[in-house]
C-alpha cells in the first residue's frame, strides 16, 4: 500500500541529492529506505517493531559477499534435509535442483521441534499445521547454527527468507487486506521454498552490487517514533506513512514470523512490543497511556472522539474494544504530536516532510479525515503545512443504522506536505 514510486515522487519534489540525509521514523519494511538508497541518498529508518526493522536492515545492507551467502545457503539445506528426515519429514522438492545441490552434512537434532507453552498462546489459533510447524523449527534451528559463527547480518538475511516462507505459503494465514485464516495445510515444501526464495534474494543482491557505484549509507534503528532517541539531527527531509488510526494490529500481522524468527516468545516481551508503537488500534491500547490527554485543546479531535461515543451508545455496542474506540483516535493524534515535537529539533531548518495517510471510517463509520487533523497538530509543534496531495481514493461502505441501506463512500488517502519552521 506504500509503493516505491510514491517515494521517489518526493524525493525529486524535494530536490534531494547525496549531500542530504532522509528520515522514515515509521518505516515498516524499508521502501523509503530503499528508494532513497538506490537514488544515492543516506537514509535512517526507524520501527518499533522488531521484525519490521530486521526486515528494513536486511533489505538495506548490500555488502553481503554473495559467494559466502551461497555457500552458507548450501549447508543449511543440506543439514536442515537431514533434521527432516531425522524426524520423518522427507522432502517434498518445490525445486529439485536447488536441493540436490547441497552437501549431506551430519548433525545431532533435537528430539523435538514444537512451541513452548508461552509461545502457543501467542500463536493465533489455527494459523499453523502441525507438519509445516516443525519444518519451519527444523530449518530455523539449522540457520542459526549454520551462521552462528558469522555476522549477525548473515543470519538475518536467512530469517528474513524464512519469514517469507511463513507469511506467504507454511501458514494458514493470508491477507485481504486484513489477516485472516485459510484452510489449514497437513504439509508444505518449506526447504524448497526457502531455497527458491532464498536464491531469488542473493540473485537480487547481486544485480544490485553490480548497478551500485558506491556504498550509500542507511541506517535502521528500533525505536519508539515519540521519542526519536537515536536520531541524529540534521535531517533534510521526511517521507514516512505511519499507521492509520484503525483496527488494524500491526503485531498480529506479522505474530507467526515474529514468533518463528524468536522475536517475540510470550505475552509479556508481546506486550513490551505494542507498548513502544503508535496507539493505532484497539489492541494496544493500556491503562497507563496518556497519549490522549496532549489533544485535549484540538476542538475538531474532541469532536469526533464524542462522535463515536455517542454512536457507540445509540448502537448499544457494549464489548470491552467498542468502549475504547473513542480513546483510540485521541491516542493516536496524541501521539503523533509527540512525534512531531521531538522530531522538530532534529531537522533542518526548512526541511521538507510527506505523510502519507488515510481517512478513515473504522470506528463505527465515523469520518476520520487523517491528514486534516494531522496538519493541524503539526502545526501546533512548530510546522507549516504547505499542501495535501491526493494519492488514490478507496471505495468504503457507509450505514447509518441497522436498517438503512449501505451506500458506498470515497475515502481519500493522500499525502500531507509539512515545512519545519
Amino acid at each position: 500500500s506504500y509503493p516505491p514510486h510514491l517515494v521517489r515522487q518526493y524525493v525529486e519534489r524535494f530536490v534531494l541529492t547525496s549531500a542530504d540525509c532522509v528520515l522514515d521514523p515509521f518505516c515498516g519494511t524499508g521502501t523509503t529506505l530503499v528508494e532513497a538508497k538506490k537514488n544515492g541518498i543516506r537514509s535512517i529508518g526507524c520501527d518499533a517493531h522488531p521484525f519490521a526493522a530486521l526486515a528494513s536492515r536486511v533489505k538495506t545492507n548490500w555488502t553481503l559477499d554473495t559467494s559466502l551467502l551461497r555457500r552458507l545457503l548450501s549447508d543449511i539445506l543440506g543439514t536442515a534435509e537431514n533434521g527432516m528426515l531425522d524426524h520423518s519429514l522427507p522432502g517434498l522438492s518445490l525445486n529439485a535442483r536447488l536441493i540436490q545441490e547441497r552437501p549431506k552434512a551430519a548433525r545431532t537434532h533435537s528430539n523435538s521441534y514444537s512451541l513452548d507453552e508461552h509461545e502457543n498462546k501467542i500463536l493465533p489459533e489455527g494459523f499453523m499445521s502441525q507438519r509445516p510447524l516443525q519444518r519451519l523449527l527444523i530449518l530455523r534451528d539449522e540457520i542459526e547454527q549454520t551462521t552462528g559463527s558469522q555476522e549477525v547480518c548473515l543470519r538475518e538475511f536467512f530469517l528474513l527468507a524464512l519469514g517469507q516462507v511463513v507469511a506467504n505459503g507454511a501458514g494458514n494465514f493470508s491477507f485481504g487486506p486484513e489477516i485472516y485464516r485459510t484452510k489449514p495445510k497437513e504439509d508444505y515444501d518449506v526447504l524448497g521454498h526457502f531455497a527458491c526464495h532464498s536464491n531469488l534474494m542473493i540473485t537480487e543482491l547481486e544485480e544490485m552490487q553490480v548497478a551500485t557505484i558506491e556504498n550509500v549509507s542507511s541506517k535502521v534503528l528500533q525505536c519508539d517514533a515519540r521519542t526519536l532517541e537515536e536520531i541524529p539531527d540534521r535531517i533534510s527531509a521526511v517521507i514516512t506513512s505511519p499507521p492509520y488510526p484503525n483496527e488494524k494490529d500491526y503485531t498480529r500481522t506479522t505474530r507467526v514470523e515474529s514468533l518463528l524468527l524468536r522475536l517475540v516468545s510470550d505475552r509479556q516481551s508481546l506486550r513490551n512490543i505494542k507498548e513502544l508503537l503508535l496507539r493505532s488500534n484497539t489492541r494496544n491500547i493500556f491503562v497507563n497511556d496518556r497519549d490522549g490527554e496532549e489533544v485535549k485543546e484540538f476542538a475538531s479531535i474532541q469532536k469526533i472522539c464524542a462522535d463515536i461515543e455517542k454512536r457507540r451508545i445509540e448502537l448499544g455496542k457494549t464489548s470491552g474494544f467498542e468502549r475504547l474506540y473513542h480513546k483510540v483516535v485521541a491516542h493516536y493524534f496524541g501521539g503523533m504530536r509527540r512525534h512531531f515535537r521531538v522530531l522538530h529539533p532534529k531537522l533542518k531548518p526548512k526541511a521538507k516532510l510527506a505523510y502519507v495517510v488515510g481517512d478513515q471510517l473504522s470506528y463505527l463509520m465515523i469520518p476520520v479525515p487523517t491528514a486534516s487533523l494531522l496538519g493541524q497538530v503539526a502545526e501546533a509543534e512548530g510546522f507549516r503545512v504547505v499542501g495535501c496531495d491526493l494519492w488514490r481514493e478507496r471505495i468504503g461502505t457507509r450505514v447509518k443504522n441497522d436498517t438503512e441501506k449501505r451506500k458506498t463512500v470515497k475515502v481519500r488517502e493522500e499525502v500531507l506536505l509539512l515545512e519545519r519552521l
